[in-house]
């Protein structure tokens, strides 16, 4: 009994890693969010910036229940907000240039959010406010060292 339940085991873990390793599978699959967090890169590090924006707006729409109009607006926004992320990245290419482009980032930031806040309505971006809050709290960009301090 324990030999057949052993051999099954052996045969569904070599399907499993011969499926895996396929060319074909290979090439049109993005690693699982898991594991690109563990070999250190961001969970949107592939995306295209129209990819970004449509996730980013599918989020907030479930999140803060917008409406066909400000799903709209929003999505204009993030991907203005996405294009010039993308474009700032490529000015500043080299480590020793992050500095400068997380002031860039940062001032593009307070800008797309003023605008958000101009198509939210009061109670929604009250709403943003806290999932960011609660974002920054878990460590969400790497502020767990100030979120325990």
């Amino acid at each position: 009994m324990k030999k057949s339940l052993l051999l099954l085991a052996a045969m569904a873990f070599a399907t499993a890693s011969f499926a895996q390793t396929t060319p074909a599978a290979t090439a049109t699959t993005q690693l699982p969010t898991h594991r690109v967090h563990r070999m250190g890169m961001h969970k949107g590090a592939h995306k295209t910036p129209e990819q970004r924006a449509e996730h980013r707006t599918a989020m907030l729409t479930k999140k803060l229940s917008l409406s066909a109009d400000q799903q709209a607006k929003v999505q204009q926004i993030m991907l203005a907000q996405a294009q010039e992320g993308q474009a700032l990245k490529a000015k500043y290419p080299a480590k020793e240039q992050r500095q400068a482009l997380h002031q860039e980032m940062k001032a593009g930031h307070a800008k797309y959010q003023s605008q958000l806040q101009g198509v939210l309505t009061a109670d929604q971006y009250g709403k943003l406010a806290a999932l960011k809050k609660e974002h920054h709290q878990r460590g969400g960009h790497g502020d767990k060292q100030k979120a325990k301090s």
